[in-house]
């Protein structure tokens, strides 16, 4: 796997041992997903749930992106976020939490975000569950963008609202795989 654009591309990054049993943000979808957020990401704050291997928080960093904060709650990945934070020499631009996404989003304190994306594990249908819970995460910029990854026949709402007022503006498929694009389109103080 590696960094597919950016002041990092073509640098390779470590993925956990195959016993962990993650499944990696593909290269293809990475790079679709970049995409689409590409210009939008110079000096923002990105936060990468199911961090995994941290291969999109390091793009999003390569791509531009001041700040992420990453979350894995597998204390292997962990080690390999880890690995790659050293290898890429990004310590002072992230931060890592070993702690479970649904802990994290309740309890830390952090700057605004601009930026998250999560990728749970496919056939836990948590993506809904974790935008539910962003409704409620009070650090999501106004116009902040949330990007999920899931099955296609995980099927999420168009809004999911409360204190964010989150809206689907995109939706790509790849394959069984689909990325919903949200935009917080209404914070409300």
């Amino acid at each position: 796997m590696r960094v597919v654009a950016g002041k990092y591309k073509g640098m390779q990054i470590i993925s956990p041992p195959k016993s962990v049993k993650l499944r990696p943000t593909s290269d293809k979808i990475r790079e679709a997903l970049f995409d689409v957020i590409r210009f939008d990401l110079v000096d923002t704050v990105f936060v990468d749930l199911f961090a995994g291997s941290g291969a999109v928080g390091i793009e999003a960093i390569s791509e531009g992106a001041n700040f992420v904060y990453f979350v894995e709650k597998n204390r292997i990945a962990l080690e390999t976020i880890k690995e790659n934070i050293q290898r890429f020499g990004i310590q002072n631009q992230c931060e890592l939490f070993h702690i479970d996404v649904f802990e994290f989003l309740k309890t830390f304190s952090l700057t605004t975000v601009d930026f998250v994306f999560l990728d749970p594990p496919y056939r836990s249908f948590y993506s809904s569950k974790v935008l539910e819970a962003l409704v409620n995460f009070e650090y999501l910029s106004d116009l902040a963008l949330v990007i999920a990854e899931h099955l296609k026949e995980e099927k999420l709402l168009d809004t999911y609202s409360k204190f964010n007022k989150l809206e689907k503006f995109k939706e790509k498929e790849y394959g069984n795989v689909v990325v919903s694009f949200f935009v917080n389109s209404n914070k409300e103080a």
